[in-house]
């Protein structure tokens, strides 16, 4: 019998038994990431200028100023300053990969989603009743009262712990029919009682703003359709290596667990919160190089 290719806190690990553990620790989806990134990476070579700009933009994150800092650094990350180098290095050569296969796309792609890149600012109250929504607009329309006033007292969804005031939020991430209206209006636009998703709906629009595209909004872009594209090419490698069915992903593993349990719907007009390919906060070397996935 083959001797073990490793152990792991003294369990013996065989070469047949890898890739079985690998799907069930679920340490497979982020070996092939990488695998993957460094494959379509490895061909671009960073300049030394762009290398010290890469360096320099890290130690900066990093808080990173002299060589104590640095060290206490490479200490809490049990690593080498030779292995932070080389992470750093091929970190670059991903960026560069990134750059040149989904840079020229950016602009195309926020002009076809502009409509919805941009964000607004709105108030929403809304109730069971039609007859209740009925006389809050009118006292709306008459200002009799304001639309915080009414919302935080009468509303009866979440919105009444902020006063029915939602944004600034995209409309892509807005109920549809609420979007829909918002998009057509303008900046202090109250709208008449409407019926969405079984709530009579109260809607006035507070503030427009036009989405651009500058550095963040690149970044964001480009970082969408890489992890757009990383998806595709991840979930078509695990289908290869997906065992067949019935049989167990590794040994020992053949009970079969219970189903989910049935979660409570969500509120549909409650906005979406970003997906994380859509989070475009500054970069960050510990999402960049030690968790990619």
């Amino acid at each position: 019998m083959a001797p073990p290719i490793l152990v792991l806190a003294g369990t013996p690990v065989f070469l047949e038994q890898l890739p079985g553990l690998l799907l069930e620790l679920d340490l497979m989806p982020q070996l092939l990431r990488r695998h993957i990134e460094r494959s379509h990476s490895a061909a671009f070579i960073p300049s030394r200028e762009q290398q010290v700009e890469f360096q320099q933009a890290f130690l900066a994150r990093e808080r990173i100023s002299d060589q104590a800092s640095l060290a206490a650094w490479l200490q809490r990350q049990v690593i080498s300053e030779a292995q932070m180098s080389q992470r750093l290095f091929v970190a670059l050569q991903a960026e560069l990969f990134q750059q040149a296969t989904f840079g020229p796309r950016v602009e195309p792609l926020f002009l076809e989603r502009k409509v919805d890149l941009d964000r607004v600012t709105y108030s929403l109250l809304r109730v069971r009743e039609r007859a209740k929504a009925v006389e809050l607009h009118l006292r709306l329309r008459e200002e009799e009262a304001t639309f915080a006033d009414l919302a935080s007292t009468y509303s009866e969804g979440i919105e009444h712990q902020f006063n029915g005031l939602f944004g600034p939020m995209e409309l892509g991430r807005i109920n549809p029919v609420l979007a829909e209206r918002l998009r057509i209006s303008t900046p202090g636009q109250l709208w008449p009682p409407f019926e969405a998703e079984g709530w009579w709906v109260i809607l006035r629009h507070e503030r427009h703003l036009p989405a651009q595209l500058d550095q963040a909004m690149q970044q964001r872009l480009l970082g969408e359709m890489y992890e757009f594209w990383m998806r595709e090419q991840v979930s078509a490698a695990l289908v290869q290596l997906q065992p067949p069915a019935g049989q167990p992903i590794s040994p020992g593993s053949a009970e079969s667990p219970e189903p989910l349990i049935e979660l409570p719907a969500g509120d549909a007009l409650e906005p979406n919160p970003p997906t994380s390919g859509e989070i475009a906060a500054k970069p960050s070397f510990f999402r960049s190089l030690f968790a990619r996935g």
